[in-house]
């Protein structure tokens, strides 16, 4: 009995000292935590939320804010930051609401064109952005109530001015876009027929063919046909029309052919897309 009873007291008194102890405060983060698929792509001008974080053991709650930003080739990065007009509702949509009700629902706040959700750590691209081309390196900070810490290069995007995202494989090649500069916001469709440069008269987008991208046409040129656009462009299913003219023994056969593709153009400028039939 006394020794059973000296082993307690050697437990109690073990548990008493350890109870006296500073317990260390809750929090922690991970040594492995990072985004999933770190390296991603993006469009200019376009809206999207990009970045999938993985906390792996950290304690929540965590909160993510942007540390740096920087471009591999070292271009300037301030059109990341500057602040654009995002349209946002400050009351519950029920439906059935005019457009003038909707109006009275909204409110106009200015956001950075990219910036971190402070909560999921979502990297956020607002529409209308100028993002040049380029691939923009992202340093995030991590906090929680163990402290913070830096993951540099924690996501990295690549931001493309425009892309063709399908074509008619009837078509002769690929259709080619150029960015020639700011202004004007319009689209010259150059096209060519058995490697013929034709006359802006000799390629046709109808009103609804050219619904994908939404243009007002402006000209038929020697250069090609020119539409005015509203930037952003988003992914457009497009149909162009080519004029063939053959003749035969001194007359002439006219016949049409059609052939569709889906293009997207980020950033506001002057652009060429060349058609090939």
């Amino acid at each position: 009995m006394n020794t059973i009873f000296k082993y307690s007291s050697i437990v109690f008194f073990a548990l008493f000292l350890f109870s006296c102890e500073e317990v260390p405060e809750p929090g922690s983060i991970a040594p492995d935590i990072k985004y999933k698929n770190r390296k991603q792509f993006a469009i200019s001008g376009m809206q999207q939320t990009i970045g999938q974080f993985e906390a792996s053991s950290s304690s929540l709650p965590i909160q993510f804010t942007i540390a740096s930003i920087s471009e591999t080739s070292g271009q300037d990065i301030s059109s990341l930051t500057e602040e654009l007009p995002v349209v946002q509702y400050s009351e519950p949509i029920v439906g059935g609401e005019t457009p003038e009700e909707l109006a009275l629902k909204t409110d106009t706040v200015y956001k950075p064109a990219v910036a971190v959700d402070k909560f999921t750590g979502k990297i956020e691209i607002q529409q209308g952005n100028n993002i040049p081309a380029g691939e923009y390196h992202f340093n995030i900070e991590i906090s929680n109530t163990s402290g913070s810490r830096v993951l540099t290069d924690a996501i990295i995007i690549e931001f493309k001015e425009f892309e063709i995202a399908s074509w008619s494989r009837d078509m002769a090649q690929e259709p080619v876009i150029e960015r020639l500069g700011d202004t004007p916001h319009q689209i010259l469709f150059e096209g060519y027929l058995n490697g013929e440069k034709l006359h802006g008269n000799r390629i046709d987008f109808t009103k609804n063919r050219s619904a994908g991208f939404k243009g007002t046409f402006v000209n038929d040129t020697p250069e090609g046909e020119i539409w005015e656009v509203n930037f952003p462009v988003d992914y457009s299913d497009t149909y162009c029309t080519w004029k063939v003219i053959e003749n035969n023994e001194g007359s002439e056969t006219i016949s049409y052919l059609s052939e569709n593709f889906t293009f997207v153009l980020g950033r506001p400028g002057n652009y060429v897309i060349k058609l090939y039939k």
